[in-house]
């Protein structure tokens, strides 16, 4: 689909998905249909995260106006993490932008640093996280923030090499996340190593699988561990 038919279609179309996931959400509880969503698009490849900053913000306009229109608790309730899952989907792709230009001259350390603080970035990504933490709890947030940065179509990725080696082992030690946060973040950094250095696709599909299992066993002990009230809207 191209940029323009895409702008037509998508907004009207994130509207039904949106809808979609509160009616599951009113017969699997909340965390649950936000976990069916996530595990979907990973082993899809189909995500809100694929298009670019443009038309979410066509999508972030929507998720508002639903958490507004709805008079139920649980639609209000969905529509607040989609349109947080918006946001810190901006915040990882202008991050990623800005680790893109690392040793380009026109932008160096400070000037990125300085982008980083007129856009706001910390404030706006803690401020996201903290509500979607609020409802779902730690472990669940986190779970969907990952999964929602590594399908980015336009994110920076480690190089297979020596240096990021290094990196790739310990920035995931570095989240302070509980362990089975640790090991699907250390797998994506990883995996995103094989595909820097053009692995066969053969071999990105079987990570893809067992990164898929990693997802379903994080999701699985984010349910074990939920606030009162993730599970709002279980019959």
């Amino acid at each position: 689909m191209d940029e323009q038919r895409a702008a037509l279609v998508m907004p009207g179309l994130y509207e039904q998905l949106v809808q979609t996931t509160t009616q599951l959400a009113g017969h699997t509880g909340l965390a649950v249909a936000l976990c069916l969503s996530v595990l979907d698009e990973h082993n899809s490849g189909a995500s809100l995260s694929l298009f670019d900053r443009e038309l979410r913000e066509q999508m972030s306009e929507i998720s508002t106006e639903m958490g507004t229109r709805h008079g139920s608790r649980i639609a209000k309730m969905v529509a607040e993490i989609e349109a947080q899952r918006l946001v810190w989907r901006h915040s990882h792709e202008f991050m990623s932008w800005l680790a893109f230009r690392r040793g380009d001259e026109r932008y160096p350390a400070k000037d990125r640093l300085e982008r980083l603080g007129a856009f706001g970035l910390q404030p706006r990504l803690l401020e996201a996280r903290g509500k979607v933490i609020e409802v779902v709890g730690i472990g669940l947030s986190a779970a969907v923030e990952g999964s929602d940065r590594f399908l980015l179509g336009n994110r920076w990725r480690l190089s297979d090499s020596s240096e990021h080696a290094l990196e790739r082992y310990v920035w995931p030690l570095l989240s302070y996340l509980p362990p089975s946060a640790v090991k699907i973040e250390r797998m994506r950094w990883e995996y995103d190593a094989m595909a820097e250095s053009d692995a066969e696709d053969g071999r990105l599909e079987g990570e893809r699988a067992k990164l898929s299992g990693l997802l379903e066993a994080q999701l699985a002990q984010s349910l074990r561990t939920l606030p009162e009230g993730a599970n709002a809207g279980e019959l």
